[in-house]
């Protein structure tokens, strides 16, 4: 028997069809569309929509105009009992633009069907079309691709809110094989493009002390387990609040940075918040000296150079001799050979 062309060939997947057709179009359809769309007879769409209108789900208004007779949803006439307008489902639509390039294909689908479902909440119709454009693009550096770690990210998330122990199976740069953790996960980071999971080892749960906390990078793990086994909840202390408000991912002791800055790249930094407690002092010749809190001194090394010698630290003293020998290590790569013999 050869595959039937009509895709709401049963009589309940055309009832189905047509509801969805009015509750989410919002638009007014003739008898002679509806028939064309379903292929199927009008008596049949005529049949439908009484069913429709029996099961109160819908109030569909309806008019002739000329010979056609037409049908349309009814606008609900109050709003619903939610808080979420169309200006609020546009701002959360700019946030899932904002970290799609992070979500697996799973959570993309899950997140954009959720936002379609939101606008049907919508009690003026005209709201709804066009809420769901897009108008961001995001272009990250070094994106890291999270498709194949959608099971992993689930059982995360799992294991953050119910308190649950988990095994990872971990690659690092510190062992030739890969490690198993035992850990008690309490937050997700988003740094940089990346994923990173905070945790606290299982065998340091008794003790008061955060400082042997660990921050696992999502993308390096190949495997997680949750356990039946629950911890109590940890609580982020002040302390790890206040890093969140500074200079890099790596969370040492803070400690305060100095940076003078050519007016090339003044503009640039001035425009961003480095830590929440920074002070910017402009010079006369358009440049200007930044002063932050800092986690990291690898990373406020990094920092430095990155700005190819339009950026001089000024403190702390020992940050500089190391920014001065990446400097001469860069040179030595990059010289060339007929310049190293001179």
């Amino acid at each position: 028997m050869p595959t039937k062309k009509d895709p709401y060939s049963g009589p309940s997947q055309k009832v189905i069809g047509l509801f969805s057709l009015f509750l989410f179009s919002g638009r007014a359809h003739s008898l002679t569309q509806l028939a064309q769309t379903f292929q199927c007879s009008k008596q049949t769409i005529l049949r439908n929509v009484e069913q429709i209108e029996r099961s109160h789900w819908l109030i569909l208004d309806t008019w002739i105009t000329g010979r056609e007779k037409f049908y349309q949803a009814r606008k609900t006439q109050r709003t619903p009992n939610i808080s979420l307008d169309a200006e609020g489902l546009g701002k959360l639509l700019l946030c899932r633009d904002m970290v799609w390039h992070l979500l697996p294909d799973s959570y993309r689908r899950e997140i954009t069907r959720t936002l379609q479902g939101a606008t049907t909440l919508l009690p003026d119709f005209d709201d709804r079309d066009g809420v769901m454009a897009s108008y961001t693009l995001v272009k990250p550096k070094g994106m890291i691709d999270y498709s194949n770690k959608e099971f992993i990210i689930t059982d995360l998330i799992r294991a953050i809110r119910e308190h649950r122990l988990c095994d990872i199976i971990y690659i690092s740069p510190k062992h030739a094989e890969p490690h198993l953790y035992t850990v008690a996960p309490y937050q997700m980071i988003v740094f940089h493009e990346s994923l990173y999971l905070r945790v606290r080892p299982a065998n340091m749960l008794d003790t008061p002390k955060d400082a042997k906390d660990m921050l696992l990078a999502v993308h390096r793990m190949r495997a997680v387990a949750t356990s039946e086994v629950r911890f109590k909840a940890i609580r982020i202390k002040k302390q790890a609040r206040q890093f969140a408000g500074s200079f890099g991912l790596n969370q040492g002791e803070p400690f305060r940075v100095q940076v003078r800055v050519s007016p090339v790249a003044a503009l640039y930094v001035s425009e961003r918040i480095w830590s929440d407690d920074q002070s910017i002092v402009y010079a006369k010749d358009g440049g200007l000296t930044l002063e932050f809190s800092s986690t990291s001194e690898k990373e406020t090394v990094a920092w430095v150079l990155s700005f190819g010698g339009e950026m001089e630290l000024l403190f702390p003293e020992p940050l500089r001799d190391k920014i001065s020998a990446c400097a001469k290590s860069v040179l030595t790569l990059h010289q060339r050979q007929e310049d190293a013999l001179l």
